[in-house]
């Protein structure tokens, strides 16, 4: 028994060429599989058609790393505030700042990783 037949409204009937770069290719490929569309033409299709924009599907190796070091700083701010409370640690503003920095670098990671992918 074969596929039923679509309906001549869900015929792609047109087709549209469009030529790449090698890059692009090799980015629009990344974006494809990121979002989890089987092939670039779908992925290309949801962009185009879209009114919001596409959110990966999948967590990239460098994004599971930003958490990675999101958790860690989670971790070190909860122990500082439990000190504080405790009142055995009252010169924390050097920890303050040091995880404020590490905060500051991750969100300047983030905007340029985000900028180079536009």
């Amino acid at each position: 028994m074969g596929r039923p037949k679509k309906s001549f409204d869900e015929l792609r009937i047109y087709q549209v060429n469009l030529r790449l770069t090698e890059t692009e290719n090799e980015f629009a490929i990344q974006q494809a599989e990121i979002s989890g569309c089987t092939s670039v033409a779908n992925w290309l299709r949801k962009s185009a058609f879209s009114k919001r924009p596409l959110k990966p599907q999948k967590i990239t190796p460098m994004h599971r790393a930003y958490y990675q070091q999101l958790v860690g700083l989670s971790s070190n701010v909860n122990q500082i505030a439990r000190k504080i409370n405790s009142g055995e640690y009252t010169k924390i503003f050097y920890e303050i700042q040091e995880v404020r920095k590490l905060l500051v670098d991750i969100n300047n990671l983030f905007i340029s990783n985000d900028s180079q992918t536009d």
